[in-house]
């Protein structure tokens, strides 16, 4: 929590050193098998950004949560970003432990109110404590039917590469429906 707080003060400094504000929003995704809670900030527009969530598996308790940063581009009806996340691993395999991943993703606007998007993350061996490989994946289709409201549907996977002789495992595979706000 402190370092996301000190994260959130930097993010400020920066946009008032900038001149611009930063959206701010929250959303929540439901599976078959698993809930995702989000929080961001700038996530929406060009520039900075930071983001923090909490992934938990509804079968057998698996989580995930974390804190991350990166930077928007937009360029026309496509916003292009990269960034890297600090995450817990709360898996029931004996391999709890922090994932450094980095990635980016892509959203592409097809109207004013439906967008395309696709995210990956991954962090190899030099980038955990506790397993061999980190892998997340999302995508899917957001509608905003009436500002700040966002809905979205879309498929999520997390999953990793045990080491020390534990097994690779999936924390979350599964489509999911989603709501959201920013303001």
């Amino acid at each position: 929590m402190k370092k996301l707080n000190i994260l959130i003060l930097i993010l400020s400094a920066l946009t008032a050193v900038s001149g611009s504000a930063l959206a701010m929003g929250g959303s929540i995704e439901q599976g078959k098998n698993f809930t995702n809670l989000n929080i961001e900030m700038g996530k929406s527009t060009s520039g900075l950004y930071a983001e923090g969530n909490w992934l938990k598996n509804t079968d057998d308790g698996t989580q995930t949560g974390g804190v991350g940063a990166g930077y928007n581009l937009e360029v026309g009806p496509v916003m292009l970003n990269a960034g890297a996340k600090a995450i817990y691993l709360g898996p029931k395999k004996g391999d709890n432990g922090v994932a450094f991943p980095i990635g980016g993703g892509v959203s592409v606007a097809l109207t004013d109110s439906i967008n395309v998007f696709g995210e990956g993350y991954v962090a190899p061996n030099g980038l955990n404590n506790s397993v061999k490989n980190y892998v997340e994946a999302n995508g899917g289709v957001s509608w905003t039917p009436i500002k700040p409201v966002t809905l979205k549907v879309g498929y999520r996977h997390v999953s990793v590469d045990g080491k020390d002789g534990r097994p690779g495992h999936t924390l979350i595979d599964g489509a999911y429906v989603g709501g959201g706000v920013s303001f």
